[in-house]
């Protein structure tokens, strides 16, 4: 069973493309198939043009933000990669801006200030309907820019990501807030072409196996246990809200694939 893939010659965020790599590999090799795995390289790809791009049959399987839209072209497997970390945002801000943010007391303060996001990322709609002040930006290196001048308050980046992203614009002195968590059900699936039901079965099978077996765990800790650490969840204020893009299918009562603080 040949399985393609998209892939980049050079990319930020590498070690977060051979995260899910090793989680596809690990997944195929519980699944009983043999398999092969084949990249496509690609100049560049959004998410959401790599939806087409599946449909279309570029490729067999990409990791995305799952929103309604996707799985109603795409076939989702309904097991969040990042344990649903990746809707747990912590704030990057300007250095000098925490007293600011410490004083917060709840979302309608936070709401008030501006952020910034993705124009095309699903978290944007997130934070747009429950009432966030977002400029969007088609920028990836823009949207820190856009913090660094001031044009926007604070950049919610996921507890999985902040801390190697300060690191990255580390010549743009951001810091994380250190008290407030923004919390919202988000989740990273594999998706597949709908009509492609043997790589579908044999991707879900395989990540149950390794949930099972606590490979899956094993893995996920050895990637993001130290971020984890760092970002300290049990001792932020939490704001709670809602992702209307989730749907029904969403497996929440399978409390072992949610990672809980």
């Amino acid at each position: 069973m040949v399985i393609r893939y998209p892939a980049l010659g050079e990319e930020y965020g590498q070690i977060q493309t051979d995260y899910f790599l090793e989680l596809l590999n690990l997944a195929l090799s519980r699944s009983g198939k043999v398999y092969r795995l084949e990249p496509v390289i690609m100049s560049e790809f959004r998410e959401s043009r790599s939806v087409m791009s599946v449909a279309k049959g570029m490729y067999d399987v990409h990791w995305m933000n799952t929103n309604e839209r996707r799985e109603s072209v795409l076939r989702p497997i309904r097991i969040p990669l990042y344990k649903g970390l990746i809707g747990w945002r912590l704030l990057m801000i300007r250095d000098g801006d925490q007293a600011r943010f410490a004083t917060l007391d709840g979302l309608e303060p936070l709401k008030s200030l501006k952020t910034v996001q993705g124009h095309d990322w699903p978290d944007t709609n997130v934070l747009l309907h429950n009432g966030f002040n977002v400029v969007r930006s088609a920028s990836w290196e823009g949207m820190f820019k856009m913090l660094y001048a001031g044009r926007v308050d604070y950049f919610p980046r996921s507890a999985l990501e902040v801390w190697d992203e300060v690191e990255a614009f580390s010549e743009l002195d951001f810091s994380v807030d250190q008290s407030l968590a923004l919390v919202y059900p988000s989740a990273y699936y594999f998706f597949v072409n709908r009509a492609n039901r043997e790589v579908a079965e044999a991707i879900e099978r395989g990540l149950d196996r390794a949930i099972e077996d606590g490979s899956f765990d094993e893995l996920f800790l050895s990637y993001h246990g130290e971020s984890i650490r760092r970002a300290k969840l049990d001792q932020r204020k939490i704001l709670r809200i809602d992702n209307p893009m989730m749907t029904p299918q969403t497996p929440l009562d399978r409390e072992e694939l949610w990672y809980q603080p």
